[in-house]
């Protein structure tokens, strides 16, 4: 909690002891020698000079330090501190002894290790506090605060919010920390931080109205898993507080000419203040209203999240040119490192000069810097501006210090840039990973900036924009394009296409058909989706949806058949001899008799829907169903005789596939079912891998690329001044990467069989495992298990890391999940197989669970299955199946 932490040092240590205070903050790049001292030149001669960081500097000349980031150094980095922390002095780089004054204190500050931590490089990552650095300090661990407490400082710092503001934020705090999810990481993003309840709190103390909106906004919920999104939905209800549905099909919005008016600044450099060519429109002047609502209550920080192409810098340049306010911008990348984005090193003269950075620039003279692209940039360099952000002291490389305080000491203050109180920083970014493949920044340090979304936008600005484009274009196809595009953004919001198409592409269409109308509309899409028609997945969907407005992609669609349930039998006759009974040529359905084999609701022989028969056989007509009263009433013997057949049926099943006697075209029968959803789930695997091998820069190298930030020490002599691209080390916090295991819990019980004809539950199963073994076939970094589980035993093996999966094996895995499901007895073992699977896992593996929801029937319900989460296993329980809403009520 590190907000807590720093608010109590700062304050306690400068105001009470009148200390003079240092904040250093912390981040990967650096190493040993960089915590003490940097090499810089002189300004005056040009010669290069070490420079005391803010560690050495309170070491020297006395005073508290504070280290904040501990947890973000490399192990070997901050063992090195042992020395000063531990005996009082240091060996500096330039070859002297330094003895800390006596008056040197430091305080480190750092997340806890998380109990599931990760390394960067996919692997699990090893605990920061080694028992080296553990004997370095006193520990002391900041809890968040108790609830009154926290309702108090609430009161203090916001005395004009109305208490029943301040009554539903705290049911949500609480409400939100008794959220079982599956990672402390997790956990983090969806609890309300005293820094996110103090964003809110501003906010809403101005616009009480705007609570459900701005705690959308703040909680990043757009952006959100579906599944997370729907806990904090729920949370919502039940804390009081309503959101208002978005309407995507008219915007009224108009801006606030008052607040926007009083705003306005007057720029000292004109050409700094953006100029863009900008529609008017009621959707994106909502979102510049937000910012601005923001930007006028002092917030000094904003984070812009949309997804790419929504407008996010034409909305900020606007907003910038209508306050008249300056402009710095920075383009983040993946290369981007802190020291590039602090300062510029460059040759002059033959002399190495320091030149401001557009950050230091912004800070000096009270600008809006603009951070673009953040999310591609290493989460650690955007980091590092918390410290500038929250607590108004940043170190930069050249030993200069950006302070809010100022300094009371002379030798310190040629050295002190005081910041601007009109500077302010807005970060754009786009949501984290798929498809943008972003890192995730909301997650690292969401609650440093007041967060605003950039939702898709609504039709009739839409339109709007469109016609400024397309001035020559009919407005028959504008209303066309409006439509195509409204419905490729429902579609991804279901999930069904994984690219949230926007207005940028909508545009591109437009200005094409402007220049180019003889290629007709045909011509104009394919000139920008061309390159997604080459994913044959993601081809059929943008054809369903094009296609509905008489555009034609041609690519083949599947259609889907499902067979209704047809009512309650009263079976002819008693149950007594089971048997397979007679198989009737011309498949004609046949109800409630004992003769023949296939039919349904009867007695004795093998069907669907009756009683007494040996096992299930499906051969394709409307399911009768016997009631339970009736198949109660069969006798014991009777139900031995049914087993023993279904027993012997099913190993002769066994043997029957242990032959080899497989099915080709019913393998690809199934297989071109999901050969979309395969070739997705492949992709997604594609690039998680690609991240996974991400190079990084390797600093200290004796060859590769000069390091612009080593330039002073390659003068000096050095030799390990090059940077070269990487894969990550190993050593330090970091261990090797260990595979994934993934187990896979299937329903094989009689109900999947039985209820197939109704939804088609057990072919939807076996194309899900299908699925699972032909996209993780081959791939070494995950370790699958498939797992059954049915009325006759909760762990049936299937699939384990030693098993081929080669078609022919799948095919038998698929076909021994029919067998099961259609010769074992009716029964449960849902709580069993789950318990005996999560027990049996090692931490961080995953679990997926597939069933139907056929519980009640076996009095199961929610109090039997919440015991079985499991903080150390990623669990998931898919209904795949339900009848009636038992399903819904139970995920709800």
């Amino acid at each position: 909690q590190q907000h807590h932490q720093q608010h109590h040092q700062q304050h306690h240590q400068q105001h009470q002891r009148q200390q003079h205070l240092r904040l250093f903050s912390l981040h990967a790049d650096l190493n040993a020698r960089d915590l003490l001292m940097v090499r810089t030149t002189d300004n005056a001669t040009g010669n290069t000079t070490w420079t005391d960081t803010p560690l050495t500097n309170a070491a020297r000349n006395g005073g508290c330090v504070i280290l904040d980031g501990l947890d973000k150094l490399r192990s070997d980095a901050l063992s090195s501190l042992a020395l000063v922390m531990e005996h009082g002095w240091m060996a500096l780089p330039d070859g002297t002894r330094l003895v800390a004054h006596d008056s040197f204190r430091v305080i480190g500050i750092g997340h806890p290790p998380a109990a599931d931590a990760t390394s960067m490089d996919g692997g699990e990552a090893s605990s920061w506090i080694t028992p080296e650095v553990q004997g370095m300090c006193h520990w002391i661990r900041v809890d968040t605060l108790p609830a009154e407490e926290l309702r108090e400082v609430l009161v203090e710092l916001y005395p004009s919010l109305d208490d029943d503001i301040v009554d539903k934020l705290m049911r949500l705090e609480k409400e939100l920390n008794d959220v079982s999810v599956d990672s402390a990481a997790e956990q983090e993003s969806l609890r309300l931080s005293l820094r996110k309840l103090k964003h809110i709190c501003r906010r809403v103390e101005r616009n009480p109205n705007e609570l459900g909106n701005i705690l959308c906004s703040t909680l990043l919920l757009d952006f959100l898993p579906e599944w997370e999104s729907g806990i904090v939905k729920r949370c919502f209800e039940k804390s009081g507080i309503s959101i208002q549905p978005r309407d995507y099909g008219t915007c009224d919005y108009t801006m606030d000419e008052e607040l926007l008016k009083s705003c306005r600044r007057v720029a000292s450099d004109p050409l700094l203040v953006p100029n863009v060519r900008f529609h008017e429109n009621a959707g994106q002047a909502e979102v510049m209203g937000d910012i601005l609502e923001a930007h006028s209550v002092g917030e000094k920080a904003l984070l812009i999240m949309g997804n790419q192409g929504n407008g996010k810098n034409k909305v900020v340049d606007k907003l910038l040119s209508l306050l008249n306010c300056e402009r710095e911008y920075v383009q983040l990348h993946r290369d981007t490192t802190v020291q590039s984005l602090l300062m510029m090193p460059m040759v002059e003269n033959g002399r190495i000069v320091y030149r401001d950075s557009p950050l230091v620039r912004a800070a000096k003279h009270g600008r809006i810097l603009v951070l673009d692209e953040a999310d591609k940039a290493p989460v650690e360099v955007v980091a590092v501006l918390k410290g500038l952000i929250e607590d108004g002291l940043l170190s930069l490389p050249d030993g200069r210090v950006l302070s809010r305080l100022g300094s009371k000491s002379s030798e310190e203050r040629d050295n002190i840039i005081p910041i601007h109180p009109d500077f302010s920083v807005w970060t754009l970014a786009n949501p984290a990973g798929w498809p943008f493949h972003g890192n995730d920044l909301a997650r690292e340090m969401a609650d440093v900036f007041s967060c605003h979304t950039v939702h898709p936008m609504d039709m009739n600005s839409h339109k709007g924009i469109l016609a400024s484009y397309g001035t020559n274009v009919e407005p028959q196809f504008i209303d066309k394009i409006v439509n195509i595009w409204e419905d490729l953004r429902v579609a991804h919001e279901r999930g069904v296409i994984a690219y949230p198409f926007s207005i940028r592409e909508s545009i591109a269409v437009v200005k094409h058909f402007n220049a180019f109308p003889e290629d007709g509309i045909e011509g104009a899409i394919d000139n920008v989706i061309a390159y997604d028609c080459l994913e044959k997945s993601l081809t059929k969907h943008l054809n369903e949806i094009f296609s509905d407005h008489g555009i034609s992609l041609e690519h083949p669609t599947k259609s889907v058949v499902n067979r209704a349930e047809g009512g309650i039998s009263t079976p002819k006759t008693r149950a007594s001899s089971p048997k397979f009974g007679k198989v009737d040529p011309e498949n004609t359905p046949h109800v409630g008799g004992n003769t023949w084999a296939g039919g349904t609701g009867g007695s004795d022989t093998a069907g669907l829907g009756g009683r007494g028969g040996p096992y299930r056989l499906d051969l394709g007509h409307k399911v009768m169903q016997v009631t339970d009263e009736m198949k109660a009433r069969m006798s014991e013997e009777s139900q031995r005789k049914a087993r023993a057949m279904a027993k012997e049926a099913f190993n002769e099943k066994l043997k029957e596939l242990d032959m080899g006697k497989l099915d080709w075209k019913r393998y690809q029968s199934l297989r071109n079912e999901v050969d979309d959803e395969i070739t997705q789930l492949k992709s997604l695997l594609k690039d998680l891998k690609r991240r996974s091998e991400e190079r990084v820069w390797l600093k200290n190298q004796s060859n590769g690329e000069l390091d612009e930030n080593k330039i002073v020490d390659a003068l000096s002599g050095e030799r390990d001044v090059f940077k070269r691209r990487g894969n990550p080390s190993t050593n330090g916090n970091f261990l090797h990467n260990k595979p994934i295991t993934i187990k896979l819990l299937v329903d094989i019980s009689a109900s999947m069989y039985r209820f197939n004809s109704y939804d088609g539950r057990l072919q939807r199963l076996l194309e899900a495992t299908l699925m699972m073994m032909e996209a993780f076939r081959d791939d070494k970094r995950i370790r699958v298990h498939i797992i059954g589980h049915s009325g006759s035993s909760a762990k049936i093996p299937l699939v384990d890391p030693t098993t081929s999966l080669d078609e022919a094996t799948q095919l038998k895995v698929l076909e021994c999940m029919v067998a099961n499901t259609q010769y074992t007895y009716a029964g449960d073992n849902t709580v069993e197989a789950i318990s005996d699977s999560i027990s049996q896992s090692a931490k961080g593996d995953l679990v997926i669970i597939i069933s139907d929801a056929n519980l009640q029937r076996y009095r199961i319900g929610v109090d039997d299955l919440s015991p079985l989460q499991s903080k150390d296993v990623h669990s998931h329980l898919i209904f795949i199946g339900s009848i009636g809403n038992e399903a819904k009520n139970l995920a709800r």
